[in-house]
């Protein structure tokens, strides 16, 4: 276990539904031989930050998959694994019968997160006391809310790129939060994961980390950049003329 991981028990769980209507049996499907339970499982363990490290499914396709990795299973409720189920509902259902008092869930859909980025996560987490964690990306573009201008001025001249006040939005690879506030907001608000009424923070993300993979598009980047990743760095090359 690393130093830097204080008393509090921190359990990881990496959320696992069978069911996905966008691609279907997406947690099943094997990215450059493995599932992307076990691309994010692997980098769980190796980052040294859990007394626990969980898949939370209602397969027991996961049970297997969990056990055969050198992690733990919980078989979640039929019920929260519906496409109606919430972030807050599993999450609830699963403190309360794990336990811990810091709950990091890592999702599988971020299969390209590093020991670094989990460790580094967590040492934030703590080091900043705060009740909620997400993680977010930075993009250094122009950005809209509701048609209006987030980060420039219509009237004024396009800066370059790089003096550009950058945009983050939420890339939900990682979220922590402590326990006794993520109750305590499910009972006075009926949410939790924003964080509600408790100290949050907001983690940026950079590189492939931040790739999600919600469609099937996605999916076929990310086979291409596990291919470049097994690769490893190739040489440059430029145009000459």
């Amino acid at each position: 276990m690393s130093e830097a991981k204080k008393k509090k028990r921190i359990v990881g769980m990496i959320p696992c539904r069978l069911g996905s209507q966008r691609i279907p049996q997406k947690n099943l499907r094997l990215l450059e031989g493995l599932t992307l339970s076990q691309w994010v499982g692997k980098a769980a363990l190796q980052s040294e930050m859990f007394d626990e490290v969980y898949i939370n499914s209602e397969s027991s396709l996961f049970e297997k998959i969990a056990h055969a990795q050198g992690l733990k299973f919980y078989r979640r409720p039929e019920v929260l694994s519906s496409n109606t189920a919430t972030n807050d509902d599993f999450a609830l259902d699963f403190m309360n019968n794990v336990g811990g008092d810091v709950l990091v869930q890592i999702n599988p859909t971020s299969p390209f997160l590093s020991a670094k980025d989990i460790r580094e996560f967590v040492q934030h987490y703590l080091s900043g006391q705060y009740q909620t964690l997400h993680t977010v990306k930075e993009e250094k573009i122009e950005g809209l809310f509701k048609g209006q201008p987030l980060n420039f001025d219509p009237m004024k001249q396009m800066p370059p790129s790089q003096l550009l006040e950058p945009v983050y939005v939420f890339s939900s690879s990682i979220m922590a939060w402590d326990t006794e506030k993520f109750r305590d907001n499910m009972k006075k608000l009926g949410a939790a994961v924003y964080g509600g009424d408790g100290k949050i923070g907001y983690y940026t993300l950079k590189g492939f980390s931040t790739l999600d993979i919600d469609n099937e598009k996605d999916f076929l980047l990310a086979e291409v950049v596990a291919q470049s990743l097994n690769r490893g760095e190739a040489e440059k090359k430029y145009y000459e003329g």
